[in-house]
């Protein structure tokens, strides 16, 4: 199977767009990618300092590469994995690392090879990922150049044959292609684009995710060592406050702070001070920014990067069993796009693009079935981690609010999740194995939680008691009042009310 003789049109140089050029051209494809920003400089930690990507925000948060994403790549892609853990990009396994109760009692099983995500920073993942696709001889990168509109054919549905776009100096130009890929991610436009063809039906559900969040880099220094896993947690979720420590390559590591946005108090995290005494109060991370261990990043653009307006939208192409426009295909955040706390986005795209590659060879040349088969294998493995990230921020504004959950069957699973699973995961194999399995990717939160060894152990878990539940379970979430009113008496709160 071979997409030799396709001239395609990606618009987006972020992972989603990289990954797609990359795939269509190892398969024949000619493949054009248009991106708004500048390019990278030549050098890594260059491009972390300076490369201006207002196209995609987020590259300069914390991120996780999950192991959906190294299992594709082992399997698939070999010779990017290859390239990334020359770049400094660290293999994460957990199961070498269990919680205390757990250590000594895991023996290895099949699947186990799976379960490992790849940890650093989200620029260095991207520019390797580019160096690879400019290398590529039937790719050309557009830099400096915005898409601004597609060139349709009045079908129905009708068909997109090109690209319009403004080029660097303002120059505008058309390029035909016979298929376009919108990786323009959670910017995307493609719905104004849609209706300029005449096509109107675009099914659309989105929700804000009801954060904000905060993050700063850190390296560890040359006389000081990363802290071992201890029994306060690196992660946690304290319904006002939620927060992780993201390790990364050559030291490097980052701190990130999601805040409910009405917790007005907590924006003072965008300043450095108040953000390393927040930091330094977390029992989970004051080891971390322990001036003896690590001192931050130097080369970080900004001391904090913050960024708002984070939403959950899915985005489909396909109205019941029929598409609503061919040739066109959106991956990544520009069909759907969740909340980036849960670290899903990169892995998402990446796995979309794979997707669409195969649909395109299966297909062969057939677009309707192209769009069909794209449809049915994301809402198989991408849509059901949408929805649970909409679940999951509806229940995360409602405890940050002070509220109890509502009916008894909502009431039932808050308590079995945060009696049993919590527990559970930290003391029983199959659950802990269960967890890394969801947040890996490779099974959604029910196929994960709800299978009946998982709910039986469980379920026993619970039937241990308080007292079980104290020695193994998470240490419940201190008052936020306490922790502002540190905030406070170090002036940063008032600094904040004063901006």
């Amino acid at each position: 199977m071979s997409l030799a003789g396709y001239r395609v049109a990606v618009v987006g140089a972020g992972i989603g767009g990289l990954a797609s050029a990359y795939m269509l051209a190892r398969h024949g494809a000619e493949v054009l990618v248009f991106e708004r920003d500048p390019p990278p400089p030549d050098d890594v930690e260059a491009a972390f300092a300076t490369w201006k990507r207002g196209g995609a925000t987020q590259i300069r948060h914390s991120h996780v590469f999950l192991g959906r994403l190294r299992a594709l790549l082992r399997d698939s892609y070999p010779e990017v994995l290859e390239a990334l853990l020359l770049a400094g990009i660290k293999e994460m396994r957990p199961l070498d690392h269990p919680p205390p109760a757990l250590r000594g009692r895991l023996v290895p099983e099949p699947g186990d090879e799976d379960l490992v995500a790849l940890a650093g920073r989200r620029v260095t993942f991207e520019w390797v990922l580019r160096r690879l696709v400019e290398q590529h001889p039937r790719v050309e990168i557009y830099s400096g150049t915005t898409v601004t509109g597609l060139l349709g054919a009045p079908t129905s549905p009708p068909q997109v044959c090109g690209v319009w776009v403004t080029q660097p100096r303002g120059r505008k130009c058309l390029f035909r292609a016979h298929f376009v890929v919108d990786a323009s991610g959670r910017h995307s436009v493609v719905s104004r684009w849609l209706a300029s063809i005449g096509c109107n039906t675009l099914t659309e559900s989105r929700e804000d995710s009801g954060i904000a969040y905060y993050t700063r880099f850190y390296r560890v220094l040359p006389t000081g060592r990363a802290p071992d896993p201890g029994h306060d947690p690196w992660v946690g979720d304290w319904d006002w406050i939620k927060f992780a420590v993201f390790p990364a390559e050559d030291g490097v590591f980052s701190l990130t702070f999601a805040v409910p946005l009405a917790k007005k108090e907590l924006k003072v995290l965008a300043r450095a001070p108040a953000f390393d005494r927040m930091a330094r109060a977390i029992p989970g991370l004051r080891d971390w920014v322990d001036p003896k261990v690590a001192e931050p990043l130097r080369t970080a653009p900004h001391p904090v990067e913050a960024m708002g307006g984070l939403l959950n939208r899915r985005r489909r192409l396909v109205r019941g069993r029929e598409p609503i426009v061919l040739r066109l295909f959106c991956i990544g955040d520009a069909a759907y796009c969740t909340n980036p706390l849960y670290g899903r986005g990169c892995t998402q795209a990446f796995l979309h693009a794979h997707q669409l590659t195969q649909a395109l060879l299966e297909s062969r040349g057939d677009f309707r079935l192209a769009a069909l088969l794209l449809d049915e294998r994301a809402r198989r493995d991408i849509e059901p981690f949408y929805r649970a990230s909409i679940l999951a921020d509806r229940d995360a504004m409602r405890r940050a609010a002070g509220q109890a959950a509502t009916g008894l069957s909502a009431r039932m699973l808050e308590t079995f999740f945060r009696d049993g699973v919590a527990v559970a995961m930290r003391t029983d194999p199959v659950v802990y194995r269960a967890f890394l399995r969801m947040i890996n990717m490779f099974e959604t939160p029910e196929e994960a939680f709800l299978r009946p060894e998982v709910v039986a152990r469980t379920l026993w878990v619970m039937g241990r008691g308080e007292r079980f539940r104290k020695e193994h379970g998470w240490s419940p979430p201190p008052p936020a009042d306490l922790y502002l009113a540190r905030l406070r008496a170090s002036g940063h709160a008032a600094q904040a009310a004063a901006d």
